[in-house]
């Protein structure tokens, strides 16, 4: 079998690429095509594809990159094709779901790319998602009469299915066609077995019952199986055919791995045992993140509501519109949803001294908030650039409250452990090579756990009569409150 699509460049395999590789021919793979999403993919993988001799790649910008793409990359392309061991150019294309580039900026890196292929006399691998009318329009305007191109990961339907097989095209797919949630056998079934492919697309798009874990190339016998059982044929004819089909397309010469019958055999076993087992997990199809950063830290501001809520002794009261500032460290769990954040925030209340009598005001000086927050973020998917959240946490509470006694004045540490939960919004801004920069809001609040008892009233004039009530208190604040993150680039 082939893999015809294979991240192997991706940074998930920096710890143990040499094992999933060994690990991927020891298993059945005869030849893996690396393709490449961005410039700065494009010196690493000619170095991958030259170190093992049975992997190729393909050179060119996703359309998620496509506004990296100038005369210097065009170059650039053209200079990595001539090597030998690059058999394609791409992944190039369109996708509209994410518009990460401009639609202008999609549409000019795939035309110039297309280009390019056609000088060097190669043939491109497309990535198409929600881009079918605009696809088409650009392929019959550079392929009247072309067979030098794969859709990859094909998931449109049988129109678009049918005008790429009009066009001489092949079509590859991956493992998003044994989610449960997605239905391609009508698809698949009408495709040509001469005009398909097979693919993994690892590190993303891993079958169950694994989701949510790296891909890797072995897993192409998924696939393999799934379509021999929807065409039904045996998963030796599929194997045979679309590594043909690959051979053609990509004009690799013949690979070093011989397999036996045996160990056929025993790999459509293995997979039966897989794919019978019905499986419920989420169903979308996995994309690169474009905005995956892993560290992130910035400053932010607010607007502090604090709130004395006296229990006993005295009526609570509230304070609004303190200013409030700060800093904050986010640490996000590798790709995941899940952020875990430290931050601090400070605010000074000379509302409360203000509001005092004037003969009072020498009594007192203002109050200091303090407030070092632990909290988890979960956000509803990270991949997008505009993101909402959830959060909650521990909150270390450590103001500073004024007093006074006979004259002397002196402050009282209130320091107490509370809960914070917020809800908020991130807009994550992709600076390429520079990380990632995220404009940040949110309204958090936060809640002491318990009281403190005073032996007397801090609002009270020393020596009124109500001075010396006791009373006890606990205190919250809301804040409105904004920030800007940056996520260092060397940390994915």
């Amino acid at each position: 079998m082939i893999d015809t699509h294979c991240h192997l460049n991706s940074n998930s395999y920096n710890k143990d690429r040499d094992e999933v590789i060994k690990s991927a021919f020891a298993d059945g793979i005869e030849c893996i095509i690396v393709p490449t999403a961005e410039p700065k993919d494009f010196q690493k993988t000619i170095k991958l594809v030259q170190d093992y001799e049975n992997i190729y790649c393909g050179i060119g910008v996703h359309p998620h990159n496509a506004k990296e793409v100038d005369s210097k990359v065009l170059e650039d392309i053209r200079k990595y094709a001539s090597n030998n061991k690059v058999v394609a150019i791409g992944e190039i294309g369109l996708d509209y779901h994410y518009n990460h580039s401009s639609k202008e900026e999609q549409m000019f890196a795939f035309e110039e790319q297309i280009k390019i292929a056609q000088e060097l006399s190669l043939p491109i691998i497309i990535h198409n998602r929600e881009s079918d009318n605009d696809m088409i329009t650009v392929l019959e305007k550079y392929f009247p009469n072309s067979q030098s191109a794969v859709f990859h990961c094909y998931s449109s339907d049988l129109l678009m299915l049918n005008k790429i097989l009009d066009m001489g095209f092949f079509v590859s797919f991956t493992a998003n066609i044994t989610f449960p949630k997605v239905n391609m056998n009508e698809v698949i079934f009408n495709v040509p077995m001469d005009k398909l492919l097979l693919e993994t697309d690892s590190p993303y798009m891993t079958p169950p019952p694994n989701r949510g874990q790296r891909n890797v190339p072995q897993t192409v016998k998924i696939v393999a199986e799934k379509i021999s059982k929807i065409k039904n044929i045996s998963i030796e004819e599929v194997t045979k055919m679309t590594s043909a089909n690959a051979k053609k397309l990509f004009g690799l010469s013949l690979c070093l791995v011989l397999f036996t019958l045996g160990s056929l055999l025993f790999s459509t076993n293995e997979l039966h045992a897989q794919a019978n087992t019905d499986y419920d997990y989420y169903d979308d199809y996995d994309e690169p993140d474009p905005y995956v950063r892993r560290l992130g830290f910035g400053p932010l501001f607010g607007s502090n509501t604090f709130v004395w809520m006296y229990t006993d002794g005295a009526k609570s009261f509230s304070h609004e519109g303190l200013f409030a500032y700060g800093g904050l460290i986010n640490f996000r769990i590798m790709e995941s949803s899940i952020i875990i954040q430290g931050a601090y925030t400070y605010s000074k209340n000379n509302t409360f001294v203000n509001r005092l009598a004037d003969t009072v005001k020498d009594w007192l000086d203002p109050s200091y908030h303090h407030a070092v927050e632990l909290s988890v973020i979960g956000m509803t998917n990270a991949k997008k650039m505009v993101n909402f959240y959830g959060s909650t946490g521990l909150t270390y509470f450590m103001n500073e409250v004024s007093r006074n006694l006979d004259g002397n004045k002196f402050y009282v540490d209130d320091n107490k452990l509370g809960l914070n939960l917020g809800v908020g919004i991130f807009i994550n801004i992709s600076l390429g090579n520079a990380g990632t920069l995220v404009v940040n809001g949110e309204w958090k609040m936060n809640f002491r756990l318990d009281a403190t008892h005073l032996d007397h009233d801090p609002r009270e004039i020393p020596g009124s009569s109500n001075y010396n009530r006791p009373t006890k208190y606990t205190s919250m604040s809301a804040m409105p409150r904004g920030g800007i993150i940056w996520y260092v680039p060397f940390l994915k």
